[in-house]
């Protein structure tokens, strides 16, 4: 997804794709009606699937930044607050490793939320999230617009998932564990979202704190779906670490 920071969509992608041709041409195109039925019986590649708006996936490391987010402006972190970056975190009979420590064998010490974001450092958002707890940290997504549809003006879009400890009792029937919660807070686990909807937060700290609707129509109106619900403080703490983010999704 390629937009403005106003919602303006320049582009979406979604592969596999296939030949809108095949539509038109009629049987002018050789073997066009079996082309279209192969395309239609698909089930593994699904091209007829736009993954932008209706596929849903963990997004990694990219919801770090909300994570960090929702840890500043909840106050239950500031810019000076550190974690050390042992490698990896016991819990029980698990442990969760950072990915430098599990494809290096290297660890970072010391870190504030700065080089955290920078380094896209796991352990620092593993405690952050235990910090924040589950329910908080959903509450505090939902202001980006994870878990409900952008309102794109397109058809097919999915809503995703913010899991809760409410919401894994009644989908799944087990009780929400700690480790559920370091998974969360770098993005994977139960948490789904569209390619779309990470555009929308990625959008909101380029632009200042403001979530647009997205629209891909030239004469549509700006509209704002949520704004001013983190600080300038936050969003400039944020954007400190370019151009040295690494992204480990």
């Amino acid at each position: 997804v390629v937009s403005k920071p106003n919602g303006e969509i320049l582009a979406l992608v979604s592969k596999p794709s296939f030949d809108p041709n095949l539509f038109t041409m009629g049987s002018s195109m050789q073997n066009s009606q079996s082309l279209i039925a192969q395309l239609l019986t698909d089930s593994e590649n699904q091209p007829f699937l736009n993954r932008a708006i209706s596929g849903v996936y963990p997004p990694g490391s990219t919801f770090k930044l909300v994570t960090a987010a929702a840890g500043l402006e909840n106050k239950i972190i500031d810019k000076n607050f550190e974690v050390n970056d042992a490698g990896t975190v016991h819990l029980g009979d698990f442990s969760f490793s950072n990915w430098y420590f599990t494809q290096y064998g290297k660890t970072e010490g010391e870190i504030n939320v700065v080089k955290a974001i920078k380094r896209s450092n796991d352990i620092f958002f593993y405690k952050l999230a235990e910090k924040i707890g589950v329910n908080k940290l959903s509450e505090f997504a939902e202001k980006f617009g994870l878990g409900k549809n952008t309102g794109i003006d397109l058809i097919g879009e999915e809503e995703g998932t913010v899991p809760t400890e409410k919401w894994k009792k009644e989908t799944i029937g087990e009780n929400w564990y700690l480790g559920d919660t370091y998974h969360y807070g770098i993005g994977q686990g139960y948490l789904l979202t569209t390619p779309m909807q990470v555009n929308l937060w990625t959008q909101a700290i380029a632009n200042g704190g403001t979530i647009h609707k997205p629209h891909l129509l030239k004469n549509s109106k700006f509209e704002i779906r949520n704004s001013k619900f983190f600080s300038h403080e936050t969003i400039s703490l944020i954007r400190e670490v370019n151009p040295d983010v690494v992204i480990n999704v």
